[in-house]
């Protein structure tokens, strides 16, 4: 394996090894501090809108001097940002250290698959699916031990914890090593950066799974834990258990090569989308005993996940060009923001009214957005080699 990629390879399961254990934390660190559903809900939509359109910037910065310089920067943001959450309780200062939190997370998910594809553009689809799975392995580890992480350093202890891990993740980029020949003469242009010139299919991918996204965050978002706690009345240990196994459900994901050789990209994609419908609308319609409702829940991910993940990346990485993969991959997020934005004040209030609501509400918008894609998004035009022609 080249070195550029085990690089990658480890920082992003540094990454994933925080984030199992942050995104359990913090929604239960705002209920320690007595934050309301509905505030919690503005705390990440106010967050997500104060970035957005930055990443188009940052887009742009990366194709002109480089990818290693913005990941070495998202390190830093996160080092900051979870050193701070042990000493600011304030609602403001929370909001301010989660806007450096989730700017650390956008900075690094500018630029890492980016990274994995110029370095492995052949095998890039075997290689995310790897990833992607090992990411979810060491997410689960995360959330399992999160419970005895929590119980023995206590809220801020465990914030200092996981700054801990953003330094060294920091040393592990460090030892990347980037081809600055090719982008020598290019200079910044805030006038292309922000035209969203990008192609027809790539808009209409953008826009439906902006739809979807939307879905996505009201039903699988910050409050999944706290669904758990307030419909099943389960305790940390059980949530942590149940998040585990959840992630682990991406083991699937090493299938999606085969997958996509077999199906094609267009099938496969469908094929992940209407997991998500079956399994929201499912779980929001009908109130199963936990024990049934974990696999019905989790056929989004068995059959969706980490497979409609890695053929979405692939279509993405196909449709857009070497010099301005950056710009190109980061407007197509930001097309989405408007509906990423709303999702958490959404969840927030549907949650409020009920928990079901926002499983409910979830299945509805990907049915849409699966209708998006299906009325307009070209096949013949995927941008996608002859190894995934169908």
């Amino acid at each position: 394996m080249d070195g550029n990629i085990k690089v990658v390879f480890a920082a992003g399961l540094s990454s994933a090894l925080i984030l199992g254990v942050f995104e359990i934390l913090f929604p239960f660190y705002l209920d320690y501090r007595g934050i309301s559903l509905v505030g919690m809900g503005l705390i990440f939509s106010v967050s997500t809108l104060a970035i957005s359109l930055l990443r188009i910037f940052i887009g742009e910065y990366a194709d002109v001097y480089g990818r290693k310089r913005i990941y070495l920067s998202s390190c830093i943001l996160g080092i900051a940002a979870k050193s701070m959450f042990a000493f600011f309780v304030g609602e403001l200062e929370i909001l301010f250290n989660k806007f450096l939190n989730d700017l650390e997370g956008n900075l690094r998910i500018s630029v890492h698959n980016i990274m994995l594809y110029e370095n492995a553009r052949k095998a890039y689809a075997k290689m995310l699916s790897w990833f992607t799975a090992s990411n979810f392995v060491l997410q689960a580890i995360g959330s399992l031990t999160f419970p005895v992480l929590l119980a023995s350093l206590a809220y801020p202890g465990l914030f200092v914890l996981l700054a801990g891990m953003e330094v060294i993740k920091f040393f592990v980029i460090l030892a990347y090593r980037e081809d600055k020949k090719e982008r020598t003469g290019r200079k910044i242009s805030l006038r292309e950066a922000y035209s969203f010139k990008i192609r027809r299919n790539l808009k209409v991918l953008s826009l439906s799974s902006a739809i979807g996204a939307l879905g996505f965050g009201i039903a699988h978002g910050f409050l999944l834990p706290l669904y758990f706690a307030g419909k099943y009345g389960l305790d940390l240990a059980q949530i942590s258990v149940i998040t585990a196994i959840h992630r682990l459900s991406f083991l699937t994901t090493p299938l999606a090569d085969t997958v996509i050789t077999r199906l094609g990209l267009r099938k496969t994609y469908i094929l992940s989308t209407l997991a998500y419908i079956i399994s929201f609308l499912a779980v929001g319609l009908i109130t199963f005993p936990i024990v049934i409702f974990v696999p019905v829940f989790l056929i989004h991910d068995l059959l969706g996940g980490g497979i409609g993940m890695t053929a979405m990346n692939v279509i993405m990485q196909n449709l857009t060009d070497d010099d301005t993969r950056g710009r190109e991959i980061n407007a197509f997020n930001a097309i989405q923001t408007p509906m990423v934005i709303m999702a958490p004040s959404l969840a927030g209030i549907l949650a409020a009214a009920s928990w079901d609501f926002i499983f409910i509400a979830g299945g509805l918008l990907y049915l849409v957005s699966l209708l998006m894609f299906l009325l307009f998004f070209k096949e013949r035009d995927t941008g996608q080699s002859s190894q995934y022609q169908k």
